[in-house]
């Protein structure tokens, strides 16, 4: 059987619905939130608040003050980590904030 034009794989429709009602932001937080412990290990997440993504720019909320400083030295690591377990480059900028 043929496949017929109109037929796409369903990840390019998520997508495209994502971009279409402007949801592509905050579908992204919760991957990364999602992604985070795993990534980063068990004592990182204990101290990460909030994340929020705003054009390209991820926001991380890190309530230890030397670990903030620490985590500073690898941001270009931490984006492209997070950037390949998502797939895309979604995360163009990292601030890390108290």
């Amino acid at each position: 059987m043929k496949r017929r034009d109109n037929e796409e794989p369903l990840a390019g429709v998520i997508k495209r619905l994502l971009k279409a009602y402007r949801l592509e932001e905050g579908y992204y937080v919760v991957a990364v939130t999602t992604y985070w412990e795993q990534l980063m290990g068990t004592a990182v997440a204990r101290r990460t608040g909030k994340m929020e993504l705003k054009k390209g720019t991820l926001y991380i909320e890190i309530t230890s003050a030397p670990l903030r400083q620490e985590l500073s030295f690898g941001k270009d690591k931490i984006v492209a980590k997070l950037n390949r377990k998502l797939g895309a480059t979604v995360i163009e900028e990292l601030k890390i904030v108290g």
